[in-house]
């Protein structure tokens, strides 16, 4: 729909993040929902960096192909400002931008809305931009200045129409419908000029050798139109000179021989009636306008004094008739959504349907009845929100799919964190921490004993300890020895050594007790580590809070999931309503208007057949 470019830098030549470069992918690829699925989940993790309004820009034309127009019409005037004026895209986007929003209120009908969006594009820089584009806005503005049909809209209309040269398809156009609009306003008279001044440039801008059809089909219509002013107003042999111009192979072929033959009945001239009649009755293609040709057959041959070929010819008619009642009755009982698409045949590629770029799918209907609801805009809308609908729910269905694969990773991953529970167990075994912890409290309670003792054996050096050891085995040899001077003095030096050893082991009982004290306040900050750490790892091995957040999410989701496919299906059955209603309505129609066929026809039969048994009765009467 529009290039997103911006005032005063350079196109980039990649996504500048991965997210929007996703969303333009589905863009590009026509898949509309996916790529404002892609656009809704970046702005909520943070938005799109690195390309300014571009995203935003984006997502209102994927709004307009979806057919969100209020929602594409409020991101529009939030993002560009209701001047157009308020962000920093280049002028051309922004024209394009409200020039497309402009036409998608327009064919919605929605005049108010259509005008006020089109009056915010400034011609100059949408003519210099796109040409073409400038054309249609100058026609859609013309438009809207016609329908509002306010007398001092005249000049704006006038200066409007100036600006397109008098050949130019989108002024034909004009021309065209300023004649439907004098036709509604009784204005037969100007009617009539506006069309044969549209007849007289159409014949000569049409190029012979290769013809525009476009052209040539506006062409036909415009005669089309006035051949019926004509016949409203019983100028039969000016209908018939128009008439006579269009070809037998055109658009309007069918109708146009329907008219002739309308024509050269009211002229008197009902051979030529009947020729017409005939051919259009042997047309492959019977539309549901062309109901009325057996019945004005058997008419014409009526009028031409020929009862015995009107009778039957009323009867083949109203036998048609009853036939084509019934067949409707059966379209009607077994209408469903089956047999209605198998009516209809979609243009598609390997990524599905293909839309237009207003969000309506390309359709062509198989059954020639189908044209007129299939060409009603309520009709198209509600059969792309059915196939919308139909892509959310094969969405839904693929997603609802992959929680059984995320149900087997949780049940894989459980598996997997027993396993590697019973490996911790164990290596915790083979720790023995719990007899690691008896011996730190036993060794806690002697220290603590001593110190309430002040036990400063207890305390001594391993130096201390083994002088100790060597001071016992002493005073022992020396308990043994017999009593004499040499012994005498050696005991005296053992006591002079003990005295020394109990004053050493007194003067350091505080540096050896804060030795002490000193490594339990360390095995202590080790032990607390170390239960710490086994405390952790039986907590996580006694409940795993990620599994249970991942379970947890997943259930949730696919509850929401399950609810929003509960909502799809519900619409799913109003769209199927709304588009069967439409149908129903129409076959409804024509089976009224063939009931007044087939009643006109019976009552011509009777009459006819009345009248052929009064004339037999008359003439045996006279041969009598």
């Amino acid at each position: 729909m529009m290039t997103p470019v911006h005032a005063d830098e350079a196109q980039p030549e990649r996504a500048k993040d991965l997210r929007y470069g996703w969303a333009l992918y589905e863009y590009h690829q026509g898949n509309a929902f996916e790529a404002l699925t892609q656009l809704a989940v970046a702005r909520e993790r943070g938005g799109i960096k690195g390309h300014g309004d571009h995203p935003a820009l984006v997502e209102g034309g994927l709004m307009l192909s979806w057919g969100m127009t209020r929602e594409a019409s409020r991101l529009f005037t939030q993002l560009l400002g209701a001047d157009g004026a308020g962000s920093n895209l280049s002028p051309d986007v922004r024209n394009q931008a409200w020039f497309y929003l402009g036409k998608v209120f327009y064919l919605e009908g929605n005049q108010a809305l259509a005008r006020e969006n089109l009056n915010r594009v400034d011609g100059e820089i949408l003519a210099e931009a796109d040409h073409d584009l400038f054309r249609e806005w100058i026609y859609l503005r013309s438009r809207l200045v016609m329908m509002s049909a306010r007398p001092d809209d005249e000049p704006e209309l006038a200066s409007l129409r100036e600006q397109l040269d008098e050949t130019d398809i989108w002024s034909l156009y004009l021309r065209y419908n300023s004649a439907v609009s004098a036709l509604d306003a009784a204005d037969g008279a100007a009617a009539e000029e506006a069309l044969k001044k549209l007849i007289a440039i159409l014949d000569q801008s049409i190029d012979s050798v290769e013809p525009d059809a476009e052209r040539e089909g506006l062409l036909g219509r415009a005669r089309l139109s006035l051949a019926g002013l004509y016949l409203r107003d019983n100028q039969f042999e000016a209908a018939l000179e128009v008439l006579g111009a269009m070809p037998l192979t055109g658009v309007f072929a069918d109708q146009a021989l329907f008219d002739y033959a309308v024509a050269a009945a009211g002229q008197g001239r009902p051979e030529r009636a009947l020729d017409a009649l005939d051919t259009l009755a042997n047309r492959e293609l019977f539309l549901p306008w062309r109901q009325q040709v057996p019945f004005a057959r058997a008419y014409v041959l009526e009028q031409m004094n020929a009862p015995q070929r009107a009778l039957p010819a009323f009867k083949k008619a109203a036998d048609h008739y009853q036939a084509r009642i019934r067949e409707l009755d059966n379209i009607r009982d077994r209408l469903n959504e089956e047999n209605l698409m198998a009516q209809l045949e979609f243009s598609r590629d390997s990524d599905g349907i293909l839309t237009d770029s207003y969000g309506r799918l390309r359709v062509q209907p198989l059954d020639s009845g189908m044209a007129e609801v299939l060409a009603s805009e309520t009709f198209q809308q509600a059969l792309a929100e059915l196939n919308e609908l139909y892509r959310m729910q094969s969405f839904i269905a693929e997603r609802q799919s992959r929680f059984e694969s995320f149900r087997i990773m949780l049940e894989t991953r459980e598996q997997q964190r027993q396993i590697r529970i019973a490996e911790t167990r164990r290596a915790l075994e083979t720790q023995q921490a719990d007899q690691w912890q008896q011996l730190h409290e036993d060794f806690t309670d002697r220290i603590s004993s001593a110190l309430a003792d002040e036990d400063a054996g207890f305390f001594m050096t391993s130096q201390q300890k083994a002088l100790r050891d060597k001071l016992a085995e002493v005073e022992k040899t020396l308990a043994d020895l017999p009593d004499d001077a040499t012994t005498a003095r050696q005991r005296a030096t053992y006591r002079r050594m003990r005295a020394y050893f109990d004053w050493w082991i007194a003067d350091d009982y505080g540096i050896n007790r804060w030795a002490a004290q000193k490594q339990l306040m360390q095995l202590d900050r080790e032990m607390q580590s170390f239960q710490a750490q086994r405390q952790r790892v039986e907590s996580l091995m006694a409940d795993d809070a990620r599994h249970a957040e991942l379970a947890r999410r997943i259930a949730a989701s696919e509850r929401e999931l399950a609810t929003l496919g509960t909502e799809v299906s519900e619409a799913l059955g109003s769209a199927r309503q709304t588009l069967l209603a439409q149908v129903d309505r129409m076959l409804a129609a024509q089976q009224q208007e063939l009931n007044g066929y087939l009643l006109a026809s019976r009552h011509a039969q009777a009459r006819l057949a009345d009248q052929l048994f009064r004339a037999s009765q008359n003439a045996g009467a006279g041969d009598e």
